[in-house]
């Protein structure tokens, strides 16, 4: 068995022992049920003494992975090796109640995985593809042996100080002038957001936001019972001239928008109605929240100001999240806000959550530099404009005649239109057959005779060769639903 040890190392060789043997048995190289070496032909192996391999197995045993039969050895047990749902399969009828959601996913719960072959369009999350694992371990490691002790404490709970200082650093680079002391971090944006409508919203307030919209976002409000007012859209975003009707008739006390490579369109608010969204709401000094989920994966085309950038009187709320370009399960984001807001979200965050995990953000300081971010920053863009390319290529090729999408500049989302004679709801058994997956357009809407016609598509989590092969196979489960219609 071959365990690289560093024996200069702070980590004890136990813990470095019993993490590698944990990461092999997490990732399905020792499968349930295997039997792994006696602690004395271990030790014998990586020339240590048997009390670090006892100690190592212990540290195993105690997190639930290791199984000691006493006269047999110690024996593997993975944690997800307990009996669950029976899989399905593509030629069963579509599981409505089990693979859907009243968010934007269509990936199944936990522990109910889409069945084998199956290319999933609905996923809201960039590629692992693109994370420098290796690295950022590294990183971690460096974390863990010189502030081990300061990286394990709660940390302040409006953030880790270098990493809101770093952040507030790259954003001013990208033209939003920021200071870490309004630089607030959070578990996500999702996060982000929850703790700007606690602030702001009560039950029965409403919140304009743009039609369709963050399905997450529209499940949060649901939740706070906040009323939600939608704004049409087209290809240069949100109406604004509709706006100044809106705002007289239901007195909303936020507006929530998403201007650059919108959930779930891919459309960007053009330049000229951003400065025509903001002389308007200045006026009335309601809080706009701009989330910026995906706004620095730009493919193509001039990028845009961020509405904090152009705001005169600082009622702009920022957020956004490493979730989209590095990995979801750091859960780290952050928002941006003057004073007036800070403070009392600050203290919100503290009560909500009280802080954020320590080690992540020290770690995530140290990999995200301004130049670490850059080379990041522009692989992901080489990386996701293939995938982007990829689904529109393949999208001429085998979409039938009616079907209409928009190419976006920049984000993670194709939006596709269906003809007439397809509704969603005939759609998906059909899709589900050809195993093959996407986000459903209800999910964006609230009500809206158009969410039947629309779906949304992710091109960055998948191979361009799987992405080919699920349009094809999206494309033939839309001509059957056209001939099931004709029939």
């Amino acid at each position: 068995m071959h365990i690289p040890l560093d024996r200069h190392n702070l980590i004890p060789l136990y813990l470095q022992i019993e993490e590698a043997l944990r990461c092999a048995i997490l990732d399905g190289t020792f499968k349930d049920g295997d039997k792994l070496p006696s602690t004395r032909t271990l030790a014998s192996e990586l020339s240590v003494s048997r009390l670090t391999t006892e100690n190592a197995y212990a540290e195993l045993g105690a997190k639930g992975l290791l199984q000691t039969r006493r006269g047999s050895g110690a024996y593997v047990r993975h944690p997800l090796s307990t009996p669950a749902i029976p899989p399905l399969d593509s030629n069963e009828p579509f599981p409505l109640d089990r693979f859907t959601t009243t968010t934007s996913r269509l990936d199944g719960y936990a522990d109910i995985p889409l069945p084998e072959g199956f290319i999933n369009f609905a996923a809201g999350i960039g590629s692992p593809m693109i994370f420098p694992l290796e690295e950022f371990r590294k990183i971690m490691q460096s974390v863990l042996r010189r502030h081990a002790e300061d990286a394990f404490s709660y940390g302040d709970y409006c953030g880790y100080y270098p990493l809101r200082d770093t952040l507030a650093r790259i954003l001013s680079v990208q033209g939003i002038p920021t200071r870490a002391e309004q630089v607030l971090i959070t578990n996500g944006s999702q996060h982000a957001i929850s703790l700007v409508s606690q602030l702001l919203l009560s039950a029965g307030d409403s919140v304009l936001v743009e039609e369709p919209t963050y399905a997450e976002a529209l499940t949060l409000f649901s939740l706070h019972g906040i009323n939600v007012v939608s704004i049409p859209c087209d290809q240069d975003g949100m109406e604004v001239d509709k706006l100044a009707d809106l705002l007289e008739k239901h007195q909303p006390r936020l507006i929530y928008t998403i201007p650059n490579f919108h959930n779930p369109t891919g459309r960007c608010l053009s330049e000229a109605r951003r400065y025509q969204l903001l002389n308007i709401v200045e006026q009335t000094d309601i809080p706009i929240l701009e989330d910026d989920f995906v706004g620095d994966l730009r493919y193509s085309g001039a990028t845009l100001p961020s509405l904090r950038s152009l705001s005169t009187r600082g009622n702009v709320i920022y957020v956004s999240t490493f979730s989209k370009m590095l990995l979801p399960s750091l859960r780290i984001g952050y928002l941006v806000a003057d004073t007036r807001w800070y403070t009392p979200l600050a203290r919100i965050k503290h009560a909500d959550s009280f802080t954020s995990s320590n080690l992540i953000q020290r770690s995530l300081d140290a990999f995200v530099t301004v130049g670490r971010y850059e080379k990041q920053l522009q692989r992901a863009c080489r990386l996701y404009k293939r995938h982007r390319d990829a689904m529109v290529a393949a999208l001429r090729r085998y979409l039938p005649d009616g079907c209409h999408f928009e190419i976006p500049q920049g984000g993670l989302f194709i939006w596709l239109q269906l003809p007439a004679d397809v509704t969603i709801s005939q759609l998906m058994p059909l899709a589900w057959q050809q195993k093959v997956t996407f986000a459903r357009g209800s999910c964006f809407f609230q009500e809206d005779p158009r969410a039947e016609f629309s779906l949304r598509l992710n091109f960055a989590s998948n191979t361009p060769e799987l992405i080919a092969e699920g349009i094809e196979r999206l494309s033939q489960a839309i001509v059957l639903c056209r001939q099931q219609h004709l029939s």
